[in-house]
């Protein structure tokens, strides 16, 4: 029997115990000080150590992935060619997903029946059993809205569900008490699907919504806590305006911060608008949208519409903060942005309370005392704002990214 060197009974020995902790149901060897690792990694086949090295790795990024965004696209046949779907090393993500326990907000997209689809009843299993804090879902689709559209892969389940998407929401909602955040930017569902079930104790802790105004009238009347609401694109009308002032009678006066986002042509809101803000009169921080992408060459300037706001905000006795965005096909025409100073001195006379302005062209502005005039103060231009986009895994460590 030939005799083994100690150095060779040592790898021996590291591997037996690298490969029991491995397969050991708590996993213990992720936890190891990364000096003992090292050395149990360095007895180990190039192939155990890609495997090895891959596991560790995800239950590292895991650990420390508070916000997730996930595209479900891939999921549906139709969206991508089959060559363009990313091959996996685990065949079941939803396990690998489920081990990212420390996740506190969450996005979804790319499907927009992922939360009623009869196939993915383990996707919303492990959805159901996070504890967050943020949700995002930018679609979900109602297939028994008079409007459904269909999608790439859309098959005749859809025409045998005889489930209410109100209702899957509500349990989407119950399964997080702790939500504090929830964005459905777009959906099909009807507004009386939710307007009749939702509770108090859905969204128990609800501060920040955002949402078409048809479904947020329903967290209005739901949510005591909100204190934060955005209000997506629509076309409105006096049915609208009339659920809105209703439901948001009760929680209207403590909405601190209030976004909207509004067609250029939307007559009936243009005229309207001051209706529309004093249903928040304790609003602090408002934020308005105007979507002038349209094509014509004869482009009404953002300086209009700042106009018209300045002469209905003179409801928002509490209003510190404003900013004033204007989305256009025309980047290239710069002074389509520019507003005069004089509209930002009598946006400040307006709120007395104002203390700072974003206007159009992405410029920050502030007030000064100001002795020299009957106003009491002047408006000071501190400059042009830059926004930075924070890329994937910014905010991870080195050696977990791939080179």
């Amino acid at each position: 029997m030939l005799m083994q060197s100690p150095g060779q009974m040592i790898k021996l020995e590291l591997k037996a115990a690298a490969d029991q902790l491995a397969h050991s149901q708590n996993g213990s060897i992720f936890s190891l000080p990364t000096e003992l690792l090292l050395r149990v990694v360095s007895s180990l086949p190039i192939g155990s150590i890609r495997n090895f090295m891959a596991n560790r790795s995800l239950r590292v990024v895991s650990l420390l992935v508070e916000h997730l965004e996930i595209d479900l696209s891939w999921l549906r046949p139709g969206h991508f060619p089959q060559s363009q779907v990313p091959p996996v090393t685990q065949p079941d993500g939803f396990a690998a997903l489920s081990l990212v326990m420390n996740i506190r907000s969450l996005s979804l997209e790319g499907i927009a029946d992922w939360i009623w689809g009869p196939d993915l009843a383990k996707l919303r299993e492990v959805v159901f059993n996070m504890k967050l804090i943020r949700i995002e879902i930018p679609f979900l689709r109602d297939p028994h809205a008079r409007y459904a559209c269909v999608w790439p892969g859309s098959s005749n389940i859809e025409d045998k569900w005889e489930g209410d998407l109100g209702e899957e929401i509500r349990k989407l909602l119950q399964a997080q008490p702790l939500l504090e955040e929830f964005k459905l930017t777009d959906s099909s569902i009807t507004w009386t699907s939710l307007y009749g079930s939702l509770k108090t104790s859905d969204v128990p802790n609800l501060k920040s919504l955002q949402a078409t105004p048809n479904v947020a009238v329903a967290f209005l009347r739901a949510a005591p806590r909100l204190e934060s609401l955005n209000l997506m694109i629509t076309e409105w009308d006096d049915r609208l305006f009339s659920e809105m002032e209703t439901n948001s009678a009760a929680v209207g006066p403590f909405i601190r911060r209030f976004t909207i986002r509004v067609w250029y042509y939307e007559t009936w809101l243009w005229d309207n608008l001051a209706k529309v803000l004093a249903l928040f009169p304790g609003m602090e921080e408002l934020s308005i949208t105007i979507n002038s992408q349209t094509t014509a060459t004869d482009v009404v300037p953002a300086s209009f519409y700042f106009r018209r706001i300045v002469s209905k905000v003179f409801v928002l006795l509490s209003l510190r903060h404003v900013e004033v965005r204007f989305e256009t096909l025309h980047h290239d025409t710069p002074e389509i942005f520019e507003v005069e100073t004089r509209s930002i001195v009598e946006l400040k006379t307006a709120c007395l309370l104002l203390e700072s302005v974003i206007d159009p062209g992405r410029r920050l502005w502030t007030f000064r005392p100001d002795c020299q005039n009957s106003r009491g103060f002047a408006p000071h231009l501190v400059g042009s704002l830059a926004e930075e986009t924070l890329w994937s895994m910014e905010d991870l460590p080195d050696l977990l990214k791939s080179d």
